[in-house]
């Protein structure tokens, strides 16, 4: 049966922040911002997320890039009937806007790779491109990553950041160019810092979350990642977090566990659920601070395992950091793939009753596919849907079905065969 805390559309929430934008000093927002607790949402709004990597909308346009080829990808979006986008910084490691923390993705190239890039780049949608089209924003004076983000909040999307705090992607090739453009300067300086190398085993929960759609390869990338028990690591992850606050003017800061599920060293996960519970308190004071310097709220949302379970064997508790007034929003969801429904309802059960839960939708093949989970999402209680990867079928020529994105986003609308069974059933 669904659940109904509220039937609160986000579109009609948006226009109420957009008015409390302009009333920055009215009461409300003062008492949100100020208020010794949390950043809460009084209402658990029914949103439809848009969550976009940080490559796709820089790929396709062949360099220069100008600020109107970006709008088009975001203005698609916000014509879907989107009310929220998750706009992801981390290009690999590296991220698509100029940092003072870490370096902007196919930046200190040296002469030879410059050339290369030149010359592959105008030739196909690649690594080269990204990198060429992101140089040629900022030369020209812009921010890749803030021109989605305000052509986000002028479109009336509300706007989150979703940070990626363990990128692993082709970790197994660090000598490989242009792959390696992928690779941070930090990560290639601290191996000391790190889980433990690529190619490691990993434990029966990874594999499990991991799904037996994913690639072996992937599998060996997760052991290379940055170890957050060490305190070095986890302080320069909230150094990018707070940039990414001070510097863009968000709704929200999303943190994608999901990418990549493992934090610590096999067996060491319990011990720390209070390290990663401590950063997360780091991360909300951090956002609270932000906040009050800019008079207007930044919520935190945590993207997290399928299964409750799987959390607490990575050494995550975002039951915990709910019910402590920690995070505002928490995301459900798969590791590329649907194999099976998410446990809304046992989510739910263990959540507080005003903390917004939305169940995440990895690409699929077919519209019907999409129909058929979304509308076992709401059935089981979520508060809204995310859409993730939604435009991967670029890769191979094919351009997203945006027009069923509304339908998927409004149980209302949704049609969907309920004698197929959901993929996993």
């Amino acid at each position: 049966m669904r659940m109904i805390y509220t039937t609160t559309r986000f579109s009609d929430h948006v226009s109420s922040v957009k008015h409390l934008r302009v009333l920055g000093a009215c009461l409300l927002v003062v008492n949100v911002i100020f208020a010794d607790h949390t950043i809460a949402e009084t209402a658990r709004p029914l949103r439809l997320i848009y969550n976009s990597d940080a490559d796709n909308m820089f790929i396709y346009v062949k360099p220069p890039m100008r600020p109107a080829d970006v709008y088009a990808y975001v203005d698609e979006i916000a014509a879907a009937g989107v009310t929220t986008i998750y706009m992801c910084p981390n290009y690999g490691m590296p991220v698509n806007y100029p940092s003072d923390v870490t370096q902007m993705f196919g930046t200190g190239l040296t002469a030879e790779q410059d050339e290369h890039v030149a010359k592959v780049a105008p030739e196909k949608s690649s690594l080269e491109r990204g990198a060429a089209n992101l140089r040629s924003l900022v030369a020209a004076g812009h921010s890749p990553l803030g021109l989605v983000i305000d052509r986000a909040r002028v479109k009336g999307l509300e706007t989150f950041i979703t940070f990626r705090p363990n990128e692993v992607h082709w970790i197994d090739k660090p000598d490989d160019f242009p792959i390696n453009l992928l690779l941070s300067k930090y990560w290639r300086e601290h191996p000391q810092w790190r889980i433990g190398k690529a190619g490691d085993a990993i434990g029966q929960l990874h594999r499990d979350i991991l799904g037996p759609r994913t690639s072996p390869v992937v599998a060996g990338w997760l052991p290379g990642g940055m170890n957050f028990a060490v305190p070095e690591v986890r302080a320069q992850r909230l150094a990018q977090l707070r940039e990414c606050c001070e510097r863009f003017n968000i709704d929200g800061l999303d943190i994608d566990f999901q990418r990549f599920p493992m934090y610590f060293r096999i067996g060491e996960e319990a011990a720390n659920i209070k390290t990663m519970t401590a950063w997360i308190a780091e991360v909300r004071k951090m956002t609270k601070e932000v906040a009050r310097k800019r008079g207007q709220p930044i919520l935190l949302s945590v993207r997290v395992m399928a299964k409750p379970q799987q959390n607490l064997g990575l050494g995550l508790d975002p039951v915990d950091w709910a019910r402590k007034g920690m995070i505002d929003i928490v995301v459900a969801s798969h590791y590329l793939h649907n194999n099976f429904p998410l446990p809304i309802g046992e989510y739910r059960e263990l959540l507080p009753n005003d903390v917004p839960l939305y169940g995440s939708i990895e690409v699929e093949a077919s519209a019907d596919n999409y129909r058929r989970i979304a509308k076992r999402m709401w059935d089981d209680g979520v508060d809204g849907i995310m859409m993730f990867n939604f435009f991967t079928c670029r890769e191979l020529g094919t351009e997203p079905e945006f027009g069923l994105l509304k339908e998927l986003g409004d149980p209302s609308q949704l049609k969907a065969d309920d004698t197929k069974p959901d993929e996993g059933d």
